[in-house]
């Protein structure tokens, strides 16, 4: 193989053109053509470079005797041409100062690799920096109390696990650090699909249970629990029904139905989107704050305690950190209660109140906000997440996720409308509508600068009545709301360059395109921008077909109907969010795991101290769906723990027998490629062993090579108990002529 380094740069200098040519075991040059990424200073590279660089993509190839390009590729067709992608290139020549033929070659390992020295740390060491501290030392326990389930936490998902395990018999103690004449919840909203109280006091249509699964994953980048989206698939609707028995039939009426009933004709699929309406929200009569109080008497009235004023500080757990057998917590008194159980349960919230562990971990918004410090307004401490992180617990793996901070929006007058979105340079860059604003919005938050320019025209209704439903959209679409948001508009008409801030926000009109820019104070340039797009924008609404960033064309409302409004936004990346939504890395069965991804026996996590579900940000598939979450598996937590084998997870397939070797050498085996003494890798001066890589000094078996031992095969034939090619085709493993 050769490369041709004539050929011009790339862009940025990081690619070039370069002709590759890949060289079968009969000597014949096949070229190809490839962009090979330049990491180096220089292409050129000796027989030992090559070696190095070959062993990282599948092992060390010692190097056969009377080295040349011809025989090299004998045994190695596939490294080779592996290699050349990752941007390896043989020299015509060796170097001066190489080794003679026949030469003793010994494979180097991870050249020019570079460790952190993080490798056997846990996440909580390697994250910490500060914030997660050490285990205090807690001698003097007053009070020691044995139950089944210890709850630490009593918010939507601790009370939903005690009531539920309670009611099915289990012995349950709860502690929460709130005073129990001040107790508080969080939120008006609980996200569901398919109860009763939708279905059949409200009329809500039933909704796909299979599509909703496939569909919150969409929006998790596959990250999501799939036990977790399951449950709450499928048992949501059940949970809500549950969470308000007990309610009236006055009192179930009063809760407000979200965005229900639509507008005819109103279409719940926005392209691969559903627009998820009816989320009760407790804003009538009972508040969901009472709710929650409600069920708390419900859990007590089946014989879970509930300790006040008392605070999780330490986990009771063995040397290894590989089981959890209770919990230490501080009362209102100072004193500490060691309360010993089968299973704990933190769900003891986010970590909205610790900054730094929220710039760890939420590390996307930390970085969005031009690394200004994080924080959310739910005040918890973390504290529930950092016990576990401190024996080992995972934090959930993504981006640390939270509400909105990882996005940005214009939100104008018209809530989360999905207008047009242009930014600073008068230009389109999204599909605003794709998946709601919390999840086109990320595009928002990488746009240049902190300027973003929402319009739309007079027909301002239907915008507004046929958005996706969920977060960030008018909650009611009924005549009063719409109405007031009627008010804005007419209040701005003829407001000139002055605009109008009736709504609190900033809104202009005109009755041409270009003088509304001018009002909104877009530059001679940026507003040629705009017009452009807005041209562009309503033939693709006559098209049918957003060939520019797919927009559903049923979404694609034309901006032609004067008067004309805009609204001047700004983005809103880091610094605060409603809640912190990463937590503690889970099994199905919201078991905490530990090292190696092993469920720590005894220790689970509910809430926003579970992490699994929104692992990509807090993605407003339907509004209140955090809270639903918490319910949800709040309420199937419980069941597990009441009725489930708690030892299974940590007992099942620890005798199940090694796995076997197949005779090709690709069953599980050492990773080639670490430095010396690594687990994964080869001795130094060793080839990695397992993968096909024969011992030093030796052709590697299997894969079309010559057994170990053998000698290469002659230029031009095939390796030994390999099947002959047939005529006219290139040997095995190596590239096909052209």
């Amino acid at each position: 193989m050769s490369c041709d380094s004539s050929s011009p740069p790339g862009r940025n200098g990081v690619f070039h053109k370069a002709s590759l040519l890949f060289i079968s075991s009969s000597g014949e040059r096949v070229p190809a053509t490839s962009d090979i990424p330049d990491t180096r200073k220089g292409f050129d590279m000796n027989k030992e470079q090559v070696v190095s660089e070959l062993s990282k993509v599948r092992g060390a190839i010692p190097l056969p005797s009377a080295m040349t390009r011809r025989g090299f590729v004998a045994g190695a067709g596939a490294a080779v041409a592996a290699a050349a992608m990752a941007g390896t290139a043989l020299a015509d020549q060796a170097p001066a100062g190489a080794p003679e033929a026949g030469a003793a070659e010994v494979a180097p390992t991870s050249a020019g690799m570079q460790f952190t020295g993080n490798e056997g740390k846990t996440m909580g060491e390697v994250l910490g920096a500060g914030w997660l501290g050490e285990e205090p030392e807690i001698t003097d326990i007053a009070q020691t109390l044995t139950t089944h389930i210890v709850v630490c936490g009593a918010g939507h998902a601790g009370t939903a696990v005690a009531r539920h395990a309670a009611e099915l018999g289990s012995d349950v103690i709860v502690v929460d650090p709130q005073s129990e004449e001040n107790f508080m919840v969080l939120g008006n909203d609980v996200g569901h699909l398919n109860s009763s109280w939708q279905m059949d006091v409200n009329g809500v249509p039933r909704y796909d249970e299979t599509e909703f699964m496939n569909e919150y994953q969409i929006y998790g980048a596959g990250r999501a629990n799939p036990k977790f989206v399951r449950d709450f698939a499928y048992r949501s609707g059940e949970a809500f029904d549950w969470f308000i028995d007990g309610f009236t039939d006055e009192e179930k009426a009063d809760i407000v139905c979200l965005n229900w009933p639509v507008v005819d004709g109103y279409n719940y699929r926005k392209g691969i989107f559903t627009s998820y309406v009816g989320t009760p929200n407790f804003g009538g009569s009972v508040g969901l704050q009472e709710a929650v109080l409600r069920s708390q008497q419900k859990a007590k009235d089946a014989g879970a305690q509930f300790l006040y004023e008392t605070k999780a500080v330490r986990l009771v757990h063995n040397d290894d950190n590989t089981e959890v057998t209770g919990v230490i917590c501080e009362a209102a008194d100072g004193t500490y209660i060691e309360i010993d159980a089968d299973a704990v349960v933190l769900a003891c919230g986010d970590i909205g109140a610790n900054t730094q562990m929220y710039n760890a971990i939420c590390a996307e918004n930390y970085a969005l906000g031009e690394y200004k410090d994080c924080s959310a307004m739910s005040g918890r401490d973390g504290s529930g997440i950092a016990m576990a992180m401190r024996i080992g617990a995972k934090v959930e793996i993504g981006t640390g996720g939270d509400m909105g901070s990882h996005a940005a929006f214009p939100m104008s007058p018209m809530e989360g409308a999905e207008t047009i979105w242009l930014n600073k340079y008068g230009k389109r860059f999204c599909n605003e509508t794709y998946g709601g604003p919390l999840l086109s919005g990320c595009a928002v938050a990488r746009q240049p600068g902190n300027i973003i320019y929402s319009v739309w025209d007079s027909d301002w209704k239907t915008v507004l009545l046929n958005q996706i439903a969920g977060h960030l959209a008018l909650k009611n679409w009924d005549e009063a709301s719409v109405d007031k948001i009627g008010e804005y508009m007419e209040a701005a008409q003829g407001t000139g360059a002055d605009g109008d801030d009736t709504s609190g926000k900033y809104l202009y009109c005109a009755d041409t395109l270009e003088e509304l820019f001018s009002y909104m104070g877009m530059e001679e340039g940026v507003a040629k921008n705009a017009i452009a797009e807005i041209e562009a924008w309503n033939a693709a609404h006559d098209a049918g077909v957003d060939e520019e960033f797919g927009r559903d064309p049923e979404m694609l409302w034309p901006i032609a109907t004067p008067p004309f409004y805009g609204f001047v936004g700004s983005k809103r990346v880091g610094g605060g969010s409603l809640v912190a939504t990463s937590g503690l890395l889970c099994t199905g069965d919201q078991q905490v795991q530990g090292q190696g991804f092993e469920p720590i026996k005894g220790l689970y996590a509910c809430g926003n101290t579970c992490g699994g579900r929104f692992p990509m940000g807090y993605n407003g598939i339907m509004n209140g769906v955090s809270i639903g979450m918490c319910l949800t598996l709040g309420y199937t937590l419980g069941e597990f723990l009441a009725t489930g084998d708690l030892d299974e997870a940590t007992t099942l397939g620890l005798n199940n027998a090694e796995p076997k070797q197949s005779d090709k050498g690709m069953g599980p085996g050492p990773m080639p490629g670490g430095p010396a003494g690594d687990k994964g890798g080869a001795p130094a001066g060793e080839a990695p062993a397992g993968e096909g890589a024969a011992p030093a000094g030796e052709a590697p078996a299997g894969d079309g090579a010559a057994p170990a031992g053998a000698a290469p095969a002659p230029a031009g034939e095939a390796p030994a108990g390999a099947a002959p090619a047939p005529a006219g085709e290139a040997p095995a493993g190596a590239a096909p002529e052209k």
